[in-house]
């Protein structure tokens, strides 16, 4: 490769990085860089990151590939009996909630279960905080009916607290100041915990919620079409109308937050929906219908309905907004999606727990 090719690529590089509008990956690799520093495998190394977009965007000359990932891939299935509700990675293992009852506790990557612990009533959601976890369990044999929220140790499965939960918890989510319930599934109203005194701190009155995320400052909830942004003490920021509404429980994790806005699942029309201070920034279909979200790494992963009771796991790179990866799971119903280490766990319907190298 001559002189010349790398001089003119040289300059097109330089180019992309004084392009200070174009906020995308092609300026972001050139930018840092300082031409007279770069060697003819440093500009090669440069081009070959930010080809596809240099490309598309700039006309660069450069006809580099970039790299694709790796298609997804199943490397064990494991079958822990009785139907996953919800599932939480705590210090390395997999704990899955079932509706017989248990916490089941697995190691990973070998797929060992190490104990089960029965904890009376069906849980229905399970958080982690450090080497904590919280589940919310429900006694519908009782009357009333009743809830009650049960912090564990993850290591052993001892129990360390039980707190009755007034009316029919159904879902929590951990982040903006405390443990946020959906604590009256009937007459809505979501209260805030704190995780030390399991005081209630917060009260969100007559909320009727269709799902929960939050991080560290804020909490987002979902009702019906609509999805809210809150701050810390459960008041209005955002609010965004037209979201596909959920099909499944709400306890299932069909919204991901992060610190610049949220994604969620349109669970009904299989679209995939960007939320940023307070609009819809980017919709992108995923399949006929979608199910559950979670993030690893710098990819987002959605399961997605491909057919008449056919499923699959989706890759999306958030990004460049697209897919970039598909694994069929056959006529398994993905419950949950949890990543653990470098690889997802995906818990399913029928009790199969799936290890997947992402690619």
């Amino acid at each position: 490769m001559n002189d010349d090719y790398i001089s003119g690529l040289r300059k097109d590089l330089v180019a992309a990085a004084a392009r200070q509008q174009q906020t995308g990956r092609a300026a972001r690799v050139a930018r840092p860089l300082r031409p007279r520093a770069w060697s003819p495998l440093a500009v090669l190394g440069a081009a070959a990151t930010a080809a596809t977009v240099l490309v598309v965007v700039l006309g660069i000359r450069a006809i580099l590939p970039a790299p694709q990932p790796a298609d997804p891939k199943i490397l064990a299935t494991f079958h822990i009996g009785a139907q996953p509700r919800d599932a939480v990675a705590v210090g390395g293992a997999l704990l899955v909630a079932d509706y017989g009852g248990n916490i089941v506790r697995i190691d990973t990557p070998d797929g060992n279960a190490r104990w089960q612990l029965r904890v009376g009533g069906t849980p229905v959601s399970i958080e982690a905080d450090g080497n904590a976890v919280w589940v919310m369990t429900i006694d519908a044999a009782a009357r009333p009916a009743r809830s009650n929220l049960l912090k564990l140790d993850s290591r052993s499965g001892r129990e360390l607290a039980r707190i009755p939960v007034r009316g029919y918890g159904d879902a929590i989510a951990t982040g903006a100041g405390g443990l946020w319930v959906n604590a009256d599934l009937h007459t809505g109203g979501i209260a805030r915990i704190d995780l030390r005194s399991f005081e209630r701190t917060a009260f969100i009155p007559g909320a009727e919620t269709a799902g929960l995320a939050a991080t560290e400052r804020t909490l987002w909830t979902r009702h019906l079409d609509s999805v809210f942004e809150r701050d810390e003490r459960g008041r209005v920021i955002n609010r965004v109308d037209g979201i596909s509404p959920t099909l499944g429980f709400t306890s299932q994790r069909t919204l991901l937050a992060d610190a610049d806005g949220a994604w969620v699942v349109g669970q009904s029309d299989g679209q995939l929906y960007r939320i940023e201070h307070g609009r819809v920034v980017q919709r992108l279909a995923v399949g006929q219908t979608a199910g559950v979200i979670a993030r690893a790494g710098s990819d987002i992963w959605v399961s997605a309905g491909s057919g008449v009771d056919r499923y699959e796991l989706v890759r999306v790179d958030p990004e460049e907004g697209k897919v970039t990866g598909r694994l069929d799971l056959g006529s398994r119903v993905p419950q949950t999606i949890v990543p653990v280490g470098k690889q997802l766990w995906v818990v399913t319907s029928t009790g199969d727990v799936l290890r997947v190298n992402p690619g």
